[in-house]
């Protein structure tokens, strides 16, 4: 983290040095909101990848068995039933 520059060299700056720190600083921090964002995205992708690990580990023999039950003209289709949320 880049820390402010001393308040003595920012009350002698020229008005253009301060307004390219302020273009820079502004810039640095959409570069943070940016990186941030991208983050968060990952981890949601990753928490969606774990959460559909939990559900075949909970649920893989009745998915297999439902599916062998379509493949021999048995069942029309899958049907889950309701899973409780947290």
């Amino acid at each position: 983290m880049t820390p402010l520059p001393p308040i003595e060299y920012l009350v002698e700056c020229s008005d253009i040095a301060l307004q390219q720190l302020e273009l820079k600083s502004l810039d640095l921090a959409a570069q943070c909101s940016k990186r941030a964002r991208a983050e968060v995205e990952q981890a949601i992708a990753h928490r969606g990848t774990a959460e559909v690990c939990r559900f075949l580990i909970e649920n893989r023999s009745e998915l297999i068995d439902l599916a062998k039950l379509v493949a021999d003209g048995k069942q029309r289709m899958l049907r889950f039933a309701e899973r409780e949320t947290a």
